[in-house]
């Protein structure tokens, strides 16, 4: 099964067609780059990375290693003392400005050329070729994977740097370089012409993104409080002088190549990258901009996006058989359960649902392939419209496998646009009802008739395992009752009345809440009983049991119980004994569905 995120990537790829532009012509190399080459990548922070179009496409990874070589200054010296030598303002400059600050005389933020020339003189090291090691293996533990240098890229690149060399000269005039600009401006060259590829730079924006940690290596590269300078220069600087549009039109920290190569980083949830060699009037990917203009759009990417931790996710995962309904069934329907019941995956979801969260969900059912996908949305807040279109989408892709999508979603959190129509998933209010559902469904697909009303109130755990006689006694003491939609069956408080087994129609239990409101503790359907549980609280009924629509039920009363113990005593020890049995089942379930959701 294709993830519906990877299909969501194809489409905006698709949308998003050539924007015109030319390729970068000041460096012989880049101008012989093929100008429809295109690659799009997206690494989440636990390492996953989606692709389109050519990913493994290698290309110099230019000014995107200005943000990782103020990183290892940073590492390095220290915010202070990079602080004494590169300001952090946006400059509103081409990246090539010949230009210091005139307050402080000190290049203007670390993204444009002189701040970056300065930086990579701050990486420790005797020697220049000393430091481009040092940057070489660092932009490595980003990447998480050796990288080397394109030597033709290097030899194009330092023939024609007349103007970043007039740049170095500049920054030794005013005693910002200290050493031969010549060897600082020959191992800036150098980490300009590193070759990378798509993949790489997605997982080197998804290392920021995870707080500095590599996400599939796990090894911490760079520290929390050197990621927060790194993302904050990105944002206000990455995009030369359009970082004002992109920052309100994204609003991600960014950087930009002019071998077309744009990185994004999404705080905790994902890294960007997007190869497209035509170059906008600013030195940006066009092709670039507006697939991550469209996608920021689209998934909600924005960092001014309202909405909470980006740590929702998928709580537990667990097949239906843990959690199985109350109710026993005939061996025949057990032993299908047993076969095929193992394909029906109970993801319990929480927090509030954003892009990250709902890719989490995609990937742990694409990788299950369940054949009923039951989505427990109780203890979800919120859901973001990107969340809500993949999950929509993961249900196409589990229906044209054969699946179905399950919801429990007592609160609405999820509307289904298609409800009130046949391509409506099932949704219930709690997850019992689902299971049960699921249940269901398992015996309808599997071949398995469903069975009938009689059928459910025989096999119920009170009346299977009776003999003939105890069960012509209990037969003869049960009374059939009806009740109507909404009316109260057993009061809270209430003394023990008895035994209801449901015959047709559903009922709900319910506690009162803090505020007076009930809170629904679980949903019946035929086959199951209530009522007995007062049994073990001094015979007091401790919810409030509610028809939820017509309802039927066969009653054995308190008085009945009472006859039957008086004058059938061996009868009474059956019927106790079943009581006890199914007690224990109860507590042994409540007991595993705990340890589950625990």
């Amino acid at each position: 099964m294709r993830s519906p995120v990877q299909r969501y990537l194809e489409h905006i790829v698709e949308q998003c067609g050539d924007a015109g532009g030319e390729v970068a012509s000041y460096i012989p190399e880049l101008a012989d780059a093929d100008p429809d080459q295109f690659a799009l990548a997206l690494a989440t922070v636990d390492g996953h990375v989606y692709t389109v179009g050519d990913p493994e496409a290698r290309y110099s990874i230019q000014s995107i290693s200005k943000p990782f070589t103020y990183a290892l200054a940073l590492q390095d010296r220290g915010i202070a003392a990079v602080d004494e030598s590169i300001d952090v303002e946006p400059s509103g400059d081409a990246f090539n400005e010949i230009s210091l600050a005139s307050d402080t005389g000190r290049p203007r933020n670390p993204m444009i050329n002189a701040g970056a020339i300065t930086a990579a003189s701050l990486v420790e090291g005797e020697t220049a070729p000393e430091r481009f090691e040092r940057v070489l293996d660092w932009y490595g533990q980003f990447a998480g994977r050796e990288l080397e240098i394109d030597e033709s890229v290097y030899r194009s690149e330092l023939v024609t740097a007349h103007r970043n060399r007039a740049i170095a000269h500049m920054l030794r005039e005013f005693e910002v370089l200290t050493g031969d600009p010549e060897d600082t401006l020959d191992q800036y060259v150098r980490q300009c012409s590193v070759s990378i590829d798509t993949r790489d730079l997605a997982l080197m924006a998804a290392t920021l993104a995870n707080g500095g940690v590599q996400p599939r290596t796990g090894a911490r590269v760079l520290e929390p409080r050197n990621v927060e300078r790194v993302l904050s220069v990105m944002a206000t600087c990455g995009m030369y002088d359009s970082a004002g549009d992109w920052i309100s039109a994204v609003g991600m920290p960014a950087k930009s190549g002019v071998s077309g190569g744009i990185i994004a980083v999404l705080p905790g949830q994902v890294g960007l990258a997007v190869f497209s060699p035509r170059l906008d009037a600013h030195g940006n990917s066009t092709r670039g901009v507006t697939v991550c203009e469209r996608m920021s759009e689209d998934m909600e990417m924005h960092l001014m996006h309202v909405g909470r931790a980006s740590s929702t996710t998928v709580r537990a995962t667990y097949p239906v058989s843990r959690v199985s309904s109350r109710r026993r069934l005939r061996e025949a329907d057990q032993a299908v359960l047993d076969e095929h019941g193992t394909r029906s995956i109970v993801y319990e979801l929480h927090g509030d649902l954003l892009f990250s969260g709902a890719e989490h969900v995609v990937r742990a059912v694409v990788e299950d392939a369940p054949e009923l996908a039951i989505f427990d949305l109780r203890r979800v807040d919120d859901v973001a419209q990107v969340a809500r279109v993949t999950l929509q989408g993961l249900r196409s892709m589990l229906r044209e496998d054969g699946g179905e999508v399950v919801v429990v979603d007592p609160d609405g959190v999820l509307p289904d646009p298609d409800a009130g129509t046949d391509a409506a998933s099932p949704v219930f209010e709690d997850l019992d009802a689902a299971v049960r559902w699921s249940e269901d469904e398992v015996l309808r697909r599997h071949g398995v008739e469903p069975p009938s009303e009689q059928v459910l109130v025989d096999e119920h755990p009170l009346l299977r395992d009776l003999s003939a006689g105890a069960r012509e006694v209990i037969d003869a003491q049960m009374e059939t009752l009806e009740f109507a939609a909404d009316e109260v069956v057993l009061e809270a408080g209430g003394a023990f009345a008895g035994v209801h087994l449901i015959v047709s129609g559903r009922a709900k239990a319910t506690v009162e809440g803090p505020d007076g409101e009930p809170i629904r503790l679980v949903t019946m359907d035929p086959g199951t009983s209530f009522g007995e549980l007062a049994l073990g609280t001094d015979d007091v009924q401790e919810t409030c049991i509610r028809a939820v629509t017509d309802l039927a039920v066969l009653r054995l009363s308190a008085a009945s119980i009472d006859a039957i113990t008086a004058d059938h005593p061996e009868v009474a020890l059956e019927m106790w004994r079943a009581m006890t049995r199914d007690g224990y089942r109860v507590a042994d379930r409540a007991l595993r569905a705990g340890t589950t959701l625990g």
